[in-house]
């Protein structure tokens, strides 16, 4: 149990999933992305190339650990509108810019990763570190001020200045790490009511944990136990490589709205059920994955690996994937 009352992602998924209105998944589309999956799984599960090269600290840099984390308090709807102008830093969009900001930051003797400097960093400043290659700016950028002064002043207070303490705490759990980051940093605390009961997508914190993981390949601060316990990070992208392979479909409403651009309220069943879903559409395809290696020689994937070789397939393929829609929330969620 992370937090009383509320489900966890996985429960989660599966609840709002047997409750979905709106979405729904499909065995033979989960079949379909399963037998495509497959082809990539050698050893392990070989992750889509996207041509992306950032330059990320050492993961034996004493403030690597910290980098992650900044990065992750950041990570948050980078979309644009069909036709608008993408905001972009060295010719990366996404959260690939935001990576390539950071990067530059440091750079130029920015001390981005240290709370002492970006909880009290100023609106000027931010700018600074986030201009892109055109007049586009980051969205939501007065919400990314305000995460960085709340999560910079909350380390100051209770973890001595640095993301470590609460690792040193975690004890090389992945759950009881998602614990401390969603009780202590509010703006990572991803919790709405459906249908009467509370559930969590908690995407920003899972992968803040998954990506420590990735970071540090296993080992250091990246040492998790029960990895295998997060669910996928539901966002925008995943669901329209679900959709594309058929594994999800949305109502004509819903998809009509999705063509036309229409936002979704943060928290509003549609949005709710195309983010639960596809949290509950990994979990099952996870457990075909599962069942079509047993035997094998191979490394099973766990859902961050899932997500991690959807999310990229969705950026390797971003053409076949213009005719379908992606849902559109503003929100410090994901």
């Amino acid at each position: 149990m992370v937090r009383e009352g509320v489900l966890l992602p996985a429960e989660s998924g599966e609840f709002i999933a047997k409750n979905a209105q709106y979405v729904k998944i499909h065995e033979t589309g989960l079949d379909k992305l399963c037998e495509e999956m497959l082809k990539s799984v050698t050893s392990k599960l070989e992750i889509p190339d996207t041509g992306a090269d950032i330059i990320h600290p050492n993961k034996d840099h004493e403030k690597a650990a910290d980098w992650v984390f900044v990065a992750d308090a950041l990570n948050f709807c980078f979309w644009s509108y069909s036709d608008a102008q993408k905001w972009t830093v060295d010719g990366h969009s996404g959260y690939y810019a935001l990576e390539a900001a950071l990067a530059r930051a440091i750079k130029e003797g920015i001390d981005i990763t240290n709370p002492e400097y970006y909880s009290k960093i100023t609106e000027d400043q931010l700018r600074t570190v986030m201009r892109g290659d055109n007049e586009a700016t980051i969205p939501l950028f007065e919400q990314r001020l305000s995460v960085l002064h709340e999560v910079g002043s909350i380390l100051l207070e209770k973890y001595n200045g640095t993301f470590v303490t609460c690792l040193k705490e975690a004890n090389k759990s992945a759950v009881k790490l998602l614990e401390i980051i969603v009780d202590n940093f509010p703006c990572f605390r991803d919790e709405v009511t459906f249908k009467g009961q509370k559930v969590s997508l908690y995407k920003r914190a899972q992968i803040l944990v998954a990506d420590l993981w990735n970071f540090f390949g296993g080992t250091g601060w990246g040492e998790f136990t029960d990895i295998d316990r997060m669910t996928m990070f539901a966002d925008y992208r995943v669901p329209q490589v679900l959709v594309y392979f058929g594994a999800l479909s949305y109502t004509d409403e819903l998809m009509d709205k999705l063509k036309k651009d229409v936002l979704l309220p943060s928290g509003s069943d549609e949005e709710i059920e195309i983010r639960g879903c596809s949290i509950h559409a990994v979990e099952l395809l996870k457990k075909k994955l599962e069942e079509k290696l047993k035997g094998q020689d191979v490394e099973v994937p766990n859902s961050s690996l899932i997500d991690y070789y959807l999310w990229c397939y969705r950026r390797k393929y971003a053409e076949e994937m213009e005719s379908i829609p992606f849902h559109k929330t503003l929100g410090i969620f994901y």
